[in-house]
């Protein structure tokens, strides 16, 4: 009897001290901590690339201290963590609680082309869909608008013209792909798109070609010709244009 009363206190004891030890490894390692201790801790660690590390005190900083004067800093800091952690969507929603909250602030133009940035990260190869590669074309020109002359608005110009030229890269890759399998209408039609939608592209000549070969293997002959003439007028100095110059009827 004294025996197991014996083990079960023993048990107990040992329960009690393990509660004791987790308890403490769970505690809050920022209890007690200014504002100024905390950004100085996340501060320090983004500047050393720990961007997990950064993220929690600058967190800790937004959760306990929402009204401090830092606060505009580290919502930008822990934003631009999320970003170099590759933690593209959280990143973005960062950006934006900025925006919502501090539109006026000095470093707007800069959350805003993080938004845009984020964005333009997770657009895909032009093969897949480009749901996010339209978002970004609408937000980085939002960009472009709204902080117009500023070193923001000029790169996220610079974006949206990329994003823009991924679009016209998918058209003409379907094209590509009917044309490959000899189905000519098919590659017509995506070819009119890459044409009417992204004349200013790179990919606009080469569609024109594009066409003119579809319906010269066709037999149209008469739709080939307007598509190379289309072509050397709107486009002379391409390599499409310079290649299809001397293609035409009695040359």
């Amino acid at each position: 009897m004294f025996s197991t009363t014996r083990r079960i206190t023993s048990l107990a004891l040992a329960a009690a001290s393990l509660a004791t030890f987790t308890g403490c490894g769970s505690a809050n390692p920022y209890q007690g901590m200014s504002d100024q201790d905390l950004f100085r801790i996340g501060q320090q660690k983004f500047e050393e690339g720990k961007w997990g590390d950064a993220i929690r005190p600058l967190d800790r900083l937004l959760i306990t201290f929402g009204n401090s004067e830092l606060a505009p800093q580290a919502r930008l800091m822990m934003a631009d963590a999320y970003f170099n952690k590759g933690d593209l969507l959280t990143a973005r929603s960062e950006y934006q609680r900025f925006l919502d909250r501090f539109a006026s602030d000095p470093k707007a133009p800069v959350a805003a082309l993080g938004n845009c940035k984020s964005l333009a990260a997770l657009s895909p190869d032009p093969e897949r869909d480009q749901s996010y590669t339209n978002d970004a074309i609408g937000v980085c020109r939002n960009v472009v608008v709204d902080y117009a002359g500023t070193p923001q608005g000029a790169e996220a110009a610079d974006i949206a013209d990329q994003m823009h030229k991924k679009l016209a890269e998918k058209e003409f890759l379907n094209a590509q792909f009917y044309l490959r399998r000899k189905l000519y209408d098919s590659a017509i039609k995506y070819y009119e798109f890459v044409v009417q939608l992204y004349s200013d592209t790179e990919y606009a000549p080469e569609a024109l070609k594009g066409i003119y070969l579809s319906n010269t293997a066709i037999g149209y002959d008469d739709l080939a010709e307007e598509a190379r003439q289309r072509l050397l007028e709107s486009y002379p100095d391409s390599p499409a244009a310079q290649e299809l110059r001397t293609d035409g009827p009695g040359s």
